[in-house]
């Protein structure tokens, strides 16, 4: 039987985890109502194009301070909220994620459905977060895992964008054999090599997230299954043109920064990369195409609602009030235009120009398909959590078959 919401987070708050930051409920003086506004995304460009925004709220909104909290952990953290009854009245979440349905069910969040900021949404991120014909969230921006390359270096050695996986090797041998890191990689912490499995995934199995799906059903096995095993090793020879030091660096300071300076030509990452990577190095020349598996036809890209804001259904009349205020500033397309600008991931909001035509190969994708959603809205988080840090551990020990069988048994326990 599997884990149900308030188990889970019990476990997370038994390990610990309640160690929060900051406070949700509303503070009013002088007629100025303060509210939390808990952010997700620990991206620098992500809280700057925020606040960017928040801004101008509060010059239209004199009344209303809405204050932007980010935290280390911060699904965690906001889970363990959610258990603690301390509900930021303000939120962004991933409302495709099984977790989300759990809270909505549990009657934790504000229902949304007929405000008409939700008009300016595209129907397709409508579509995505719709919940027994209701909605709960705001769709701000999608989310993809891409190949970042840098264009300069790819024409200074005549290289093109690969298409195929075979082209893909042969791009990385050429730049190898010229002297040029191929890949860059950080591996410290298990989410991030969790991102790329979810992309390795997509790419070479398509139905590998339902495969693990069927295993955490009770349905499935992915020992000696000879399609993970040709998965584990297809990974294990793209890391093989990446750098050693990979478990000792970090993303923002490491990763990020050292692709945005030139340590590599490309970088398997998603698109919450491309801001932080503009503003590490505004003149950098790069682009994003599709991870290739064997054809483009059979090829996936992980693709899915990434900023996404909801109000506590716990909000009292004034936090609710400031709330549907910000969420419909913040659709505004000259609004939603600002943090496009900042943070750098296709908009949500239908009008929004995303005009980078470096972004195309991606982008194209995205439209033409085939595309899939994250791990975590065919398992519950916990299993993804159990699934990233088996990916680490393979990513270290580097023994494919061994990998499925802990994998498997990971995501049974996980499952119970």
């Amino acid at each position: 039987m599997k884990r149900t919401f308030s188990f889970c987070v019990a476990l997370l708050i038994l390990g610990g985890i309640l160690a929060f930051a900051g406070g949700g409920r509303d503070t009013a003086q002088d007629g100025v109502v303060t509210i939390e506004f808990f952010q997700q995304k620990s991206e620098e460009a992500a809280q700057g194009g925020y606040q960017a925004v928040i801004d101008g709220f509060h010059r239209e909104y004199p009344q209303f301070r809405i204050q932007q909290n980010t935290v280390p952990n911060p699904v965690q953290v906001l889970t363990s909220r959610f258990v603690a009854n301390d509900v930021p009245p303000l939120f962004s979440d991933f409302p495709t994620q099984l977790q989300f349905r759990e809270k909505v069910n549990n009657g934790f969040i504000y229902d949304v459905t007929g405000q008409e900021f939700l008009t300016r949404i595209n129907q397709s991120a409508l579509d995505l977060t719709r919940i027994d014909g209701r909605y709960y969230a705001m769709p701000l921006t999608h989310n993809f895992m891409g190949v970042y390359y840098n264009i300069d270096i790819f024409n200074a050695h005549g290289i093109s964008i690969p298409t195929t996986w075979a082209e893909f090797l042969a791009v990385c041998r050429r730049l190898q054999a010229n002297g040029v890191q191929p890949l860059i990689f950080s591996f410290m912490m298990p989410g991030r090599g969790g991102h790329s499995f979810q992309a390795w995934t997509a790419a070479w199995t398509p139905d590998g997230a339902r495969r693990l799906q069927a295993v955490a059903e009770g349905r499935g096995t992915i020992a000696n299954d000879p399609v993970m095993l040709r998965l584990a090793e297809r990974i294990l020879e793209m890391v093989s043109f990446s750098n050693d030091d990979a478990f000792s660096i970090g993303d923002i300071d490491g990763m990020w920064d050292g692709f945005a300076h030139g340590r590599a030509a490309m970088m398997l990452n998603g698109s919450y990369a491309r801001g932080t990577v503009f503003m590490a190095n505004p003149n950098i020349n790069i682009g994003v195409f599709p991870l290739p598996g064997d054809t483009d036809a059979s090829s996936t890209i992980v693709m899915g609602v990434d900023a996404s804001l909801s109000i506590s259904a716990r909000a009292n009349a004034r936090e609710r009030e400031a709330g549907l205020a910000y969420l419909e500033f913040l659709s505004r397309p000259e609004n939603a235009q600002i943090f496009c600008d900042i943070e750098g991931a296709p908009n949500a909001v239908s009008s929004v120009v995303y005009s980078d035509p470096r972004m195309s190969p991606i982008l194209d994708k995205m439209r033409r398909g085939p595309v899939t959603d994250w791990f975590a809205a065919y398992v519950p988080g916990n299993v993804v959590t159990a699934i990233n840090n088996e990916v680490q551990r393979f990513l270290l020990e580097r023994n494919p078959a061994q990998f499925l069988v802990l994998l498997q048994q990971a995501i049974i326990d996980e499952s119970r």
